[in-house]
This record gives C-alpha cells, sequence and structure tokens, in this order.
C-alpha cells in the first residue's frame, strides 16, 4: 500500500509474525483470564443484590452495560422479575394468607467469543513497516521480504553501535580541537569494523556441537567479542631478566584448549604472548 506525506510516497507493509504471535498469545491469554474472573464476579453480585422496583433495576442495567466493555466475551444482560413469598419474623396468623413480593435482579449471561480472541490474536501478531524506499532500488526490485529483511538487519547495526554510546567511551572526551573530536570519532569506527571482523571470524568455526565454555560452563555457540575477550582475561605475560640482560617472555600457565582453538581459528599460537 503507498501513501503520500507531505507530497512523498510512502508505502505501508503489514507483517504478521509467527514468533511475536506466540509471545503476545501469553499477554493475551493472561488478559482473557482477568477479564473472565472479572465477569464471573460481576455475575454472582448482581445476581444477589435485589432491586423493589422495574425502574431502579433498568437504570442498573444500562449502567451495567456502559461500564463493561469486554474483549473476549460476548454478555446477555436482562432484568429478570421474581415472585416469592415474603419473609416474616415470628409464626404466622392463624388464616392469614401468605404475603407474596415481586423483585428485580439483574442475570448475566457470559459466553467466551471465540472470533474476538482469533481477532485480537491476529491483531497482536502483525505490524507495519513504513519505508520510503521504492519498489525498486539500485536495479533491485524491494518487495516485502527484502524490506522486512533490512529491517531485520537493523538491530545488528545499532546493537555494534551501542558501545559508541556507552558513557564510559564518550561521555568524556580530552581533546580540544573539533577536528581531533572527528579523528576520535574514525577511531571508534576503526576500532568497531575490527571487532567485528574478530567476532565474525571466530564464530565461523564454532558450532552448536562444538560450543566454547565460558564463565559458569555456560556454552557458547555463538560469543560476542567481547565473551571471547573475557576467555583471554586472566592470561598474563611474566618477563624474566636473564644475566646476560636479555629479556625473555613466557606465559604463567599454559592456555586452555578454548584458548587455543580461538587462537587456531584465527591463524596464531600462543607465541603472539612470547
Amino acid at each position: 500500500m503507498i501513501i503520500y506525506n507531505e507530497g512523498h510516497p510512502v508505502r505501508l507493509i503489514v507483517v504478521e509474525s509467527s514468533a511475536l504471535d506466540q509471545r503476545k498469545g501469553k499477554t493475551l491469554e493472561k488478559e482473557r483470564t482477568k477479564e473472565a474472573e472479572l465477569l464471573r464476579e460481576e455475575q454472582a453480585r448482581w445476581e444477589r443484590h435485589p432491586f423493589s422496583c422495574r425502574e431502579d433495576a433498568e437504570q442498573a442495567l444500562a449502567s451495567l452495560k456502559a461500564s463493561l466493555r469486554p474483549r473476549f466475551h460476548r454478555v446477555e444482560a436482562a432484568v429478570e422479575e421474581i415472585v416469592r413469598l415474603k419473609k416474616r419474623r415470628g409464626r404466622p396468623k392463624k388464616g392469614a394468607e401468605p404475603e407474596v413480593e415481586t423483585l428485580y435482579f439483574l442475570h448475566l449471561d457470559v459466553e467466551f467469543d471465540q472470533n474476538a480472541w482469533e481477532q485480537a490474536r491476529r491483531k497482536a501478531s502483525r505490524f507495519v513497516l513504513v519505508t520510503t524506499v521504492p519498489e525498486e532500488w539500485k536495479g533491485q526490485q524491494m518487495d516485502a521480504q527484502e524490506i522486512l529483511k533490512l529491517y531485520k538487519g537493523q538491530i545488528s547495526v545499532e546493537m555494534n553501535f551501542a558501545f559508541l554510546k556507552d558513557p564510559f567511551f564518550t561521555d568524556e572526551i580530552y581533546v580540544k580541537k573539533p577536528e581531533r573530536v572527528a579523528v576520535l570519532g574514525y577511531l571508534f569506527l576503526l576500532a568497531l569494523a575490527i571487532y567485528r571482523v574478530f567476532q565474525r571470524r571466530v564464530r565461523q568455526f564454532i558450532t552448536p556441537e562444538h560450543p566454547l565454555k565460558g564463565p559458569g560452563g555456560r556454552k557458547l555457540t555463538r560469543p560476542t567479542g567481547q565473551a571471547i575477550f573475557q576467555l583471554f582475561q586472566y592470561v598474563n605475560v611474566v618477563l624474566l631478566k636473564l644475566p646476560d640482560g636479555r629479556i625473555q617472555r613466557s606465559l604463567d600457565r599454559s592456555l586452555t584448549p578454548d584458548q587455543r582453538r580461538i587462537l587456531q581459528g584465527l591463524g596464531m599460537d600462543e607465541s603472539i604472548y612470547v
């Protein structure tokens, strides 16, 4: 669907997600259960509340219909007239005719609305993508699937740039000139590119059958660069000064199998430390 916003064409694409349907379904189920309990309470309350005249009962009925707006149930409410013997204290007089009274109750008939439930689930599992990308862009057909693919790819880009917005890195920048701030920004981007290439290369040889072992024994099948760096956090290099004045470098302990595996996958070995 194409609409125009201030003279510019905008495409609207409706997406239905099965994963979103599962997540929203749990929320809707809680709402349905809560609504059913509320309606049962209202049903029991009004069926115990008598009215002496029909006018009062009709007013209460109108107020009840205005206040009840169920999403997943159909509610039929009506005034019910009941004639019964009037209760008196003590023993009735001999030969006295029994007195009767007419009372009015609100009767609620509650029924689950399957159609409304299905419509709510379908609505909850859908969302609309709004884009200015034309149907053909740079010689490529940009149909709904391609637009959805681009949309899903945004989260990876946004997560990559999250660290650039982290106050730990960008809260205080100790350079004065604007051009130096710009250079520092380019250095951050370069570091991000190296970080992403490093992470991607490691993930290429990590499989669910052969995961890495993270902190606490947690299995890592798609480790982040940060998780990989944590595996090397306690690798220490010891410097020994020999009698002839030379400096000898060595590790304080042997590398773990996972550490060796990562280095080998990157085309390195422990010699990078020594």
